[in-house]
């Protein structure tokens, strides 16, 4: 089974405001913007779909961010470990979320391996709870600049064991006091 999704999202991390744009399932356009910091006052399809659709392609667009920024995190890290999918080494550096903490991943578990360029290689996401899937393995690749920042836009693998493929295409950035949205190259 092939799924095929389409969403555009712009986030200003300062003010929480996230802005979000697609197709409902009958193919009609949607537009929604709404404050994260304000997300217990949004309306259902918000907290409940849009919201964690957020949270989902945040983390694979900007995953190394979020050891930083994710203090309720436990971050290991364990050098020359061997990469998940084909040949080689890498450092890797693991982070869980407590399940009782709660926030957007409870109990799940990133598996960062980090090349010598300090660049993600590959990445394996456990998932904490039941919902399906459990276990994501895929490459992060072509990486390109946005203004300041480096993303990974092309991420190839497996959820658990059937092939998936998650990519970001018209990645832009545009940074405090500016005016001008900076594209990924």
């Amino acid at each position: 089974m092939k799924v095929k999704l389409s969403r555009s999202w712009e986030w200003e991390p300062k003010t929480g405001k996230v802005t979000y744009e697609s197709k409902d399932k009958d193919g009609k356009p949607v537009k929604v913007s709404y404050n994260r910091n304000q997300i217990n006052s949004a309306p259902a399809n918000v907290k409940n779909d849009i919201e964690p659709a957020f949270v989902n392609d945040n983390y694979w667009a900007i995953f190394p961010f979020h050891v930083d920024w994710d203090t309720s995190a436990t971050v290991t890290e364990k050098d020359k470990q061997k990469l998940p999918i084909g040949a080689g080494t890498a450092k890797l550096v693991s982070v869980k979320y407590p399940v009782e903490v709660g926030g957007d991943t409870p109990g799940d578990t990133w598996d960062l391996f980090i090349g010598k360029d300090g660049r993600v290689e590959q990445f394996i996401y456990h998932r904490g709870g039941p919902k399906k899937p459990s276990n994501v393995t895929t490459t992060w690749a072509g990486y390109k600049m946005a203004g300041p920042l480096l993303f990974s836009t092309d991420h190839r693998g497996t959820a658990d064991g059937k092939p998936a493929r998650i990519y970001f295409t018209n990645v832009a950035v545009k940074v405090t006091g500016s005016d001008t949205w900076m594209d990924a190259k």
